[in-house]
This record gives C-alpha cells, structure tokens and sequence, in this order.
C-alpha cells in the first residue's frame, strides 16, 4: 500500500508538468516600435519540441482587431522560433500574438506585440514669407513632422527647376519650425522656396508645396535738411540687482544743435518726466525693465531711445545636498536599452520632473517629490522610462526646490554616435536652465 501511495504521489507532478501550454514569446519586432518595411520578419522563443509556431497578426493596437495574416509555419533554431518575411503589410499599426500547440494539446499563446510600419516620406509645409519685401536674407517657418533637420532651397524665377541661389536650415521637432537666415542673400527678383526633410526611417524625402515670393530693392531715403538728435543711454551697473542704486546716463548727440530738453520714463507705456542728462532710480523686481529716453534740440526735433534692463533678484543658493543624476543603458539598432534613471542625494521635499520629447516617447511627462523616510531621502526612480528609447528622444530631468538653484540634465539619443548628456544648473523657478555658479 505504502509503495502504491508513493507512484500516484510522482505521477501526478509529471502529468501536469506535460499538460501545462507552452510558453511562447515574441522577441522581434519590439513593443511599440516602427518600421518602414512592408514584409518584416518576427521571431521569438517557444517550446523546443512543443510543435510549430503560428503567427497572427491582427489590424490596430491589439488582438481585438481584424486578422490580417496567418502564418502556420515558423523555422526553429534550438528554442527559437522565426516567420517571415510576410507578406506586404499597408502603413498602419498591427498587433502579432505568436501560439504553439504541444502534443498534449495544450495552447501557449504569447503577449501581444504592437508595431507600426511607416514608410511614407515626412509630412512638410511651408508657409509664404512676406511679398514683395525688402528682406535679402528672409527666414522661413512651417511644419514638418519628422524630427530631422529641414532645409529650405531658393530657386531663382517662379518654379523650383530654376537655379539653386541660397538656402535656409532649421531644426526638425516634430511640429512647428523656424529657419535661419537665408545665405547667401539675395539679390533683388522673383524666387520660389522649397522645403525638405529627410526621413529618421529611411523612407523617401518629405518635399514641401513650392512657394514664389518678390524681394525688392530698399526705397532711397532722402535725408531731411536738419537731423533730429540721436537719443542713446546707459545705466550702472549693467546688471542691477533689486533695491539697487542704478544710473540713467545720457549719451545722445546732435550734430546740429545743442540738446535742450531730457525727459525719462521707467515703463515702456508710461509718461515721459522731465530731468537731466544724469537719472538716480532702482528697480524694486527681478526681471525685464524697459526704459526710455526722449531728447529735444533746439529746432524742436526730438527721438526716443529704448532700452530693456534686466534685473537680478537675490543670489540663490545650491540646494543641499546638490541632487545626483543616474542614467545608464546599452546600444541597441534602433537607439538605447536604458536600464537606469535614478535622482538620489536629494533634500526633503525636492520636486523632479522627468520630461520626454521625440517619438516612441512612453510617457511625456513624469513628476515625483522626494520623501524624507527614518533612514534618509531615497532616491527617486523612473521606471516607466527604463524601456527602449529611440533615435531622436531627448529626456529632460529637473530637480527643484523653491529658492533654490536646481539641477538640470539633458540626454540626446543620436543615430550613429553615443547618446549626449548635458549637466546644468536650474533656475531657483525651477523652468530653466542656468550656467552653476562657480562657487
């Protein structure tokens, strides 16, 4: 009896084992990833001797959709498993689930995968600049949806097949974007603008409507018989504090005829006050102050000068202990594995936030505070963002605490070179970053 009891006690285990489904998994393409070819292939890891491996791929974001292919077959290579290419496959987002049935019957299905297949060329306008216009070097504005740079090309005459004269670049976000000056400048006539934009896929060039526009010669300007005076100002210190002592000092000339007449005003819309070529004043808050001089001369002539000062508050300090940024992750073909992205050496009460820009973003935006625990502040982690990043995305982390100089970090994943790591200081508002101070 006791012999028996020990056989049904190591049978059962095994047949469990037997009847338990395989498990199957996709490892190529990744989650969330996008190609631009047609037929990708796909592979995976299944059950050795479990059978073959069969592949669906489904229309949309998950298995809910529409069966687009089925594919029965797969070639094994020790415990792994691969289909494809497939068949053509339209632009669009697909979900694949990968199931192998073993001998027992039993059906491991693996997690979905979603993919996009993108190969069409970016998406890029450009907007009419000013026409006729007196500008020889315009810049240009529009959007293109791809994040490489855009280059704008100006063609002589009134269609892009006429010869290339100048050109204009501007850096690719994704949205909105602005040029540079054209260089070189152009002469007076008629031309036409194009905008293009290489694809970060490999797919065909984004090519803009071409746009004509007329650049005229600058009128002639006859001077007046009497000039007026030429209005000009400084003020010390050059970068006052607030409640700081700060001189308003004339500089204005008039070749013709003596100054007779100094009024100031402390606002870009308030009313001129008479005084001397010499103004004592200060500035009771931190920011951009315009000021402006108005001066007279004798045959009534007058001009005006404005100038903006800008207005320091109080020195901040570090915030202490000064946060310490982590980043680590490896290589990968389309961009960086990251495994790491950790604040630590944080004060009570510090604010970070984590901001992702670029496509293939996982999250935009991530903000955490730093708690205070009986063995210390522990370090604050992201792991929602130590996931594949992709050519392109640019992380942004901010750590804060009001009054206080922060810090800033920036890291670049870029094609074809290691990724860049910026590290600054952030301003004691905690929106942008500043040059530390040396001390």
């Amino acid at each position: 009896m006791s012999a028996a009891l020990l056989v049904t006690v190591a049978v059962g285990p095994v047949c469990t084992a037997l009847a338990a489904p395989p498990n199957v998994t996709i490892a190529s393409p990744l989650n969330g990833s996008v190609s631009n070819r047609q037929t990708p292939s796909f592979s995976g890891l299944a059950e050795e001797a479990g059978g073959e491996v069969t592949l669906d791929i489904y229309s949309g974001p998950s298995v809910e959709g529409a069966l687009v292919q089925g594919v029965k077959t797969a070639f094994f290579l020790g415990a792994t498993w691969f289909v494809g290419p497939v068949e053509p496959l339209s632009d669009g987002t697909y979900t694949a689930r990968a199931t192998q049935t073993n001998p027992a019957s039993e059906t491991g299905l693996s997690p979905p995968v979603t993919f996009t297949v993108d190969t069409a060329p970016p998406t890029v306008t450009l907007s009419s600049p000013e026409s006729p216009s007196f500008d020889t070097t315009p810049s240009f504005s529009g959007t293109a949806s791809d994040t490489t740079p855009v280059t704008v090309q100006i063609h002589a005459g009134t269609t892009a097949n006429g010869t290339l004269v100048s050109r204009a670049t501007a850096t690719g976000t994704g949205a909105g974007w602005t040029s540079d000056d054209a260089s070189p400048a152009l002469a007076s006539g008629q031309y036409t603008a194009v905008a293009t934009q290489e694809s970060s896929l490999g797919n065909p060039a984004g090519r803009s409507a071409p746009v004509t526009f007329v650049v005229t010669p600058a009128p002639v300007v006859t001077p007046a018989l009497v000039a007026p005076p030429s209005a000009s100002f400084r003020w010390f210190p050059s970068v006052p504090r607030t409640g700081e002592p700060v001189s308003l000092v004339s500089s204005s000339t008039d070749a013709a005829s003596p100054i007779t007449g100094i009024a100031w005003a402390l606002s870009d819309s308030g009313p001129f006050q008479a005084a001397g070529p010499v103004l004592a004043t200060s500035f009771s808050t931190p920011g951009a102050h315009v000021v402006r001089l108005r001066v007279t001369d004798a045959h009534g002539l007058s001009s005006v000068a404005a100038e903006t000062i800008d207005v320091v508050g109080p020195t901040a300090s570090l915030m202490q202990p000064f946060p310490v940024v982590r980043i680590a992750g490896t290589d990968t073909p389309s961009g960086v594995r990251l495994t790491m992205l950790r604040v630590q050496q944080l004060p009570a009460g510090a604010r970070i936030t984590v901001r992702c820009r670029g496509r293939g973003c996982p999250v935009r935006s991530v903000k955490r505070v730093a708690v205070s625990k009986r063995s210390g502040v522990a370090p604050v982690e992201f792991r929602r963002l130590e996931r594949s990043l992709r050519f392109g995305v640019t992380l942004e982390i901010l750590v804060s605490q009001p009054g206080r100089i922060g810090e800033y970090t920036r890291f670049t994943v870029r094609r074809g070179r290691l990724p860049e790591r910026v590290d600054s200081c952030l301003d004691p508002a905690g929106v942008k970053p500043l040059v530390c101070p040396s001390s």
